[in-house]
């Protein structure tokens, strides 16, 4: 069924050899995610990644080597220097979205820039460098996780290593749903995501986030308001920011924050009476590779499983979740972590960046 799914998945998104749609000899020709086609080498192409949470995908694939050109963003974070040291020497003509230093990215030259569509256009509309436009929002979840790694895995022609990513993440999701499917849905645990200084920026029911936290076991609080729609100045697509009245009507059982201390909170006369705070179920999200606030192949994996511990703790107290977070790195990048990493990982103490300038925190 795995191979079957796969197979779909694939459907819109293909590999032609030689000879067909264009191509030549040598040459091959990638049907993209928005059908587009556009002809590669079939052997040694080059490629610039626009974009904070694709950037993870070469890695996985193992084949980053190809990669010429990267995103500021998964550049600076320091698990990702950490596992890739190099990352830092390389160009990085693309900041955020809808900010690609044109003059940069001509001196790269790489043979192709794979985008989704607004860093696209600006490619398309100011270099002769051909674009694969991968498609996505912040409303897409493990189904659009999966079929973009399928695609990736063929524009790199590393097949085997998508599938393996699949693999262990539909292995995930099962050993959730084995371990929290008898929870009844009064009794499920409600999460809130508070983002920002305010702790009020969130992901709301429209979001892929409410399927990370399906897959945990839980339920996200705030799942009745949609944040993808009419966007806020300053905000991040997916994130809009709501007000205080709204979280304490909702009450959640546990609050994740990415900004400042969860200690914090219980001196605040806004958050002291939550009863999350009272409890001390105050937590720091994650972060590793890349912030797990948006959705990636790492957040898809690790985010679910972080919460379902935090959440239902004598529920997988018979596996560290150190060890599961070592497991993944070492399977799925080939990237092997002391405990004392993988422990970083979990607090969120990891240095990491917000989008538009750089925070450590």
């Amino acid at each position: 069924m795995l191979i079957l799914a796969a197979g779909l998945l694939c459907c819109g998104c293909t590999t032609t050899t030689s000879g067909d749609q264009g191509a030549t000899p040598g040459t091959r020709t990638i049907t993209d995610m928005e059908g587009n086609q556009i002809v590669l080498p079939s052997e040694g192409a080059t490629f610039g990644v626009f974009g904070g949470p694709i950037s993870q995908v070469p890695y996985l694939l193992g084949a980053n080597a190809s990669v010429t050109a990267v995103t500021k963003g998964p550049q600076m974070m320091e698990m990702m220097q950490e596992m890739d040291p190099g990352i830092v020497n390389k160009p990085a003509p693309r900041t955020t979205n809808g900010n690609v230093n044109i003059e940069e990215l001509l001196v790269t030259n790489p043979g192709c820039v794979i985008a989704f569509d607004v860093d696209g256009e600006i490619v398309e509309s100011h270099t002769d460098i051909p674009v694969i436009y991968l498609s996505g929002t912040m409303s897409d979840g493990f189904d659009e996780m999966r079929r973009e790694i399928v695609f990736m895995g063929e524009v790199f022609q590393k097949p085997e290593r998508a599938q393996a990513y699949i693999n262990y993440l539909d292995d995930t999701l099962a050993f959730l749903r084995e371990r929290t499917a008898d929870i009844p849905e009064d009794e499920r645990v409600t999460v809130f995501l508070g983002e920002g200084v305010s702790h009020l920026q969130t992901l709301g029911g429209d979001t892929f986030f409410t399927e990370w936290t399906d897959a945990a076991g839980c339920t996200n609080a705030v799942s009745a308001i949609e944040t993808t729609q009419g966007q806020q100045e300053g905000m991040h697509s997916g994130i809009n920011e709501i007000s205080m009245e709204q979280v304490l009507a909702v009450d959640p059982y546990i609050i994740i924050i990415d900004t400042g201390r969860p200690a914090d909170l219980a001196a605040d006369a806004r958050w002291k009476e939550l009863r999350a705070v009272k409890e001390g179920r105050v937590y720091k999200e994650p972060t590793g590779l890349f912030l797990w606030s948006r959705p990636s192949a790492e957040s898809a994996v690790l985010y679910p499983l972080w919460l379902a511990y935090a959440a239902y703790p004598d529920r997988f107290d018979d596996v560290p979740l150190t060890d599961r977070v070592k497991d993944f790195y070492a399977e799925i990048f080939g990237y092997t972590i002391s405990d004392e990493q993988a422990q970083k990982v979990i607090d969120g103490t990891y240095g990491s960046v917000t989008f538009g300038q750089v925070k450590q925190s």
